[in-house]
């Protein structure tokens, strides 16, 4: 008789795994039965993964346990080069995760990327594959997006990637996989839609004190060649919409400063945005939580829209009434793990009550276990707030765009909103 060394969370997560493995398109044995890979170290960080790192995950979605479970099964599914990436970047994810910057994660991480890059030198032979090479591409942008704010901004181009990935072997459009794969598709969405707003505002030039050209960012022209490739896919989950009116509103915006602001095609395209986004609904039997969600993304996206769009010199637009809504309901009562429209909502806050009440709703997100550290955030609206203060006692407006660029352009790398 043999024994084995294993928790009740390893039995949970084996007899999980194989309940979900019938589902795929094309069916397999676990990993562990034919490679050595998955040994102790590595079914810990699984396990880890599936209990804890996972809710960290940004996604538009209040729950993300469908897509958690999709990167697993995907992850153990076969042993091609695709589900070999998607592997040790859940791993690399979940030991970042669980020790923060470590050597175990990065050896992950460059194990993720040999295979990834392996991956991406071959046509995907299956539906199953193409899925694998999103996944893995996405979870390490995610391991990107929890660095620093100094780090490479490498998530830029994980999520353009799997994007590109998206398009080309048209996943979001196939049915042939468990449809928890939607869950997949729609974080890849909700991230490319989001990367739009830092894009648009980032300047390609550090705000450190130099009168050189060394002061010019050295990778403004990565950056501006992912601004030049801008795909544009519908999502399939109606409460999307939102994102995709975010998403239209960063490409349409012109600087106001731009001689072409005044153009009156352009004044009506912003009028007709304007409509689109407050006409913005959910069903009545649709989630509370659903509908408290896309009311605060609304609200932020109406604001910004506005606020983006009009002159230096112009008078503020009336926005008290959604301002106000948005500070006496969601403000005071709700978390908010998204840093758009927290964001957004912040630039609002002209008294002390108000930006008291953004830092409070800050706190209590930050206290949600498993979810990632705001502090750059916190940074970012306080210097929005310092350069509001500057313009309170002086007869100039504040430069709303100017603000966005000015805060957005001083990190050392394209911040995700997400």
């Amino acid at each position: 008789m043999s024994f084995i060394n294993a928790t009740w969370s390893d039995l949970e997560l084996y007899h999980h795994l194989n309940s979900r493995l019938d589902a795929l398109a094309s069916p397999a044995k676990l990993w562990k039965h034919q490679h050595p890979q998955l040994n102790a170290s590595s079914m810990e960080l699984l396990t880890y993964f599936r209990e804890s790192a996972y809710i960290s995950l940004v996604t538009f979605d209040a729950d993300n346990s469908r897509m958690r479970d999709a990167l697993i099964t995907l992850a153990l599914a076969d042993d091609s080069a695709p589900a070999r990436a998607l592997f040790y970047a859940l791993l690399a994810y979940s030991s970042f995760h669980r020790h923060r910057f470590n050597q175990q994660a990065m050896k992950l991480k460059i194990s993720a990327l040999h295979f990834l890059s392996a991956a991406a030198k071959e046509e995907p032979q299956t539906y199953t594959q193409a899925a694998q090479q999103v996944a893995g591409s996405m979870l390490l942008g995610a391991f990107d997006i929890m660095l620093p704010v100094a780090s490479s901004g490498e998530w830029l181009w994980y999520v353009r990637g799997a994007m590109v990935m998206v398009e080309a072997t048209r996943l979001n459009h196939k049915h042939e996989l468990d449809s928890d794969i939607d869950s997949l598709f729609n974080w890849v969405y909700y991230h490319d839609a989001l990367s739009r707003f830092p894009l648009h505002h980032w300047q390609h030039k550090s705000l450190a004190p130099a009168t050189n050209e060394a002061s010019i960012h050295p990778q403004s022209n990565r950056y501006s060649l992912l601004q030049t490739y801008r795909p544009t896919l519908p999502s399939p989950n109606p409460t999307y919409a939102i994102l995709g009116l975010l998403s239209e509103a960063c490409d349409t915006l012109l600087d106001p400063r731009d001689p072409n602001s005044s153009n009156l095609e352009y004044h009506q395209s912003l009028d007709v945005l304007e409509r689109r986004i407050g006409n913005v609904h959910l069903g009545a039997n649709s989630d509370p939580e659903d509908r408290l969600a896309v009311d605060v993304w609304q609200a932020a996206t109406q604001i910004y829209l506005a606020r983006a769009s009009q002159k230096p010199s112009d008078a503020p637009k009336d926005l008290e009434s959604l301002i106000d809504l948005a500070f006496d309901g969601p403000i005071r009562t709700c978390s908010c793990p998204h840093f758009f429209p927290l964001f957004i909502l912040a630039c609002e806050a002209g008294t002390d009550e108000r930006r008291t009440a953004i830092l409070e709703l800050i706190a209590r997100t930050e206290d949600i276990p498993g979810v990632r550290s705001k502090m750059w955030l916190r940074k970012m609206i306080q210097s929005i707030w310092v350069h509001q203060d500057l313009h309170a006692d002086g007869e100039l407006l504040v430069n709303y765009v100017g603000a966005m660029n000015s805060v957005i352009s001083m990190n050392d790398a394209v911040p995700s909103f997400v």
